[in-house]
C-alpha cells in the first residue's frame, strides 16, 4: 500500500506532526484553506494602506522611490510595500507588492500564461495567483510560497501599526466645472462627490478629484456633521469609555462637544470627536 506523503505545510504553521498531503497536491486541504486565508488577508492589509497612501502629500505630484526622504516610518513602509523596485531591507523586509509580482510573474512563465500589459498591481498579480491555484498547490515550492506569503502579510501588519487611521467623511460638496450650457453660454457647474478621507491629526482635508481643502472650521459642512459613540470609536480605534472620557474632561474644560438626540440614539458632533483626538495627539493604527 502506499502511503499518502505528508503535508509541506504542516510545520508551518506549528502541528507537530504533518497530515496527509490531498492527492496530486503538496499540502493537506486545511493548510490549502489556511494559505488561501493568508492571500485574503494580505490584500485587505495592503488595501488599507494604500487607502492610507492616497493621503501623503508627495511634492513632485508623482510617488518616489522607497527610502529617498521619507516623512515618517509610517510613509517609508508605505512606499516600500506599494513599490514594485523595493529590494530587502533590515527594517521592512521584501516589499509586499514586489514579493506577490515575483511569484505571479513565475507562475505565468511556468504555466505559459500571456503576460499582462500595464504596471503591476496587488490586486492583478493575487488574481493570477488564485487563477493558477492548483498549479500553486501541485508545485514543489508551495511551501517556500507559504512562506514568503506570511512574512509580507506580518510586514503589512507591522506598516498598519505605523500608519495612521484614515477616515472616510463623505462626499465632497464642492462645485466643479461641468462645461457651459448650449443655450445660455453659461457655466454649469456640478458637486464633486468625490469621497473624502482625513486623518484624525489633521488640520484641513483635500479633496483628491477637485483640489478643494475644507479646513477644520468648516468640517461641520461635510458628511453627516453627528455620530454615535460606537461609530466614532470604531473610527478612532480607541474604546468608547476612552471617547466618552474625552467628552466629559472637555465639559470640565470649557469645550464641550455638541449633542443632538435622534429617536433612541444620542449623537455627538464629529468635528468636536476629531479635535479631542488631535489635541490628545491620538494616532491610532
Amino acid at each position: 500500500m502506499t502511503t499518502a506523503a505528508a503535508c509541506v505545510l504542516c510545520c508551518t504553521y506549528g502541528y507537530d506532526r504533518p497530515y496527509p498531503a490531498a492527492p496530486g497536491r503538496y499540502a493537506c486541504n486545511p493548510c490549502e484553506t489556511r494559505l488561501m486565508g493568508v492571500l485574503g488577508d494580505l490584500a485587505d492589509r495592503y488595501a488599507t494602506l494604500q487607502t492610507a497612501d492616497e493621503l501623503i502629500p508627495h511634492t513632485s505630484g508623482e510617488r518616489g522611490s522607497p527610502g529617498f526622504g521619507p516623512r515618517s516610518p509610517a510613509v517609508d513602509a508605505l512606499l516600500v510595500h506599494s513599490d514594485i523596485r523595493t529590494r530587502w531591507t533590515s527594517e521592512h523586509g521584501y516589499g509586499a507588492l514586489a514579493v506577490i509580482e515575483s511569484w505571479a510573474r513565475m507562475i505565468r512563465e511556468e504555466t505559459g500564461a500571456q503576460p499582462p500589459t500595464g504596471r503591476a498591481t496587488m490586486t492583478r498579480e493575487l488574481a493570477t495567483i488564485r487563477w493558477h491555484w492548483d498549479h500553486v498547490m501541485r508545485s514543489p515550492w508551495v511551501d517556500e510560497f507559504a512562506r514568503e506569503t506570511q512574512g509580507v502579510l506580518r510586514a503589512l501588519t507591522n506598516a498598519g501599526r505605523l500608519a495612521e487611521r484614515v477616515l472616510r467623511v463623505g462626499p465632497c460638496p464642492g462645485l466643479v466645472d461641468a462645461g457651459v450650457a448650449a443655450v445660455t453660454g453659461e457655466t454649469v457647474y456640478r458637486v464633486c462627490g468625490e469621497t473624502l478621507l482625513v486623518r484624525a491629526s489633521a488640520e484641513e482635508i483635500r479633496c483628491r478629484a477637485c483640489g478643494t481643502v475644507w479646513p477644520r472650521s468648516r468640517w461641520n459642512e461635510l458628511g453627516d456633521q453627528w455620530a454615535d459613540y460606537a461609530l466614532l470609536a470604531h473610527d478612532l480605534g480607541v474604546p468608547v469609555t476612552t471617547l466618552r472620557r474625552w467628552a466629559s474632561e472637555d465639559e470640565r474644560a470649557g469645550q464641550p462637544w455638541g449633542k443632538e438626540r435622534r429617536g433612541r440614539r444620542n449623537l455627538v458632533s464629529r468635528t468636536d470627536a476629531l479635535a479631542a483626538a488631535a489635541r490628545r495627539g491620538k494616532a491610532v493604527a
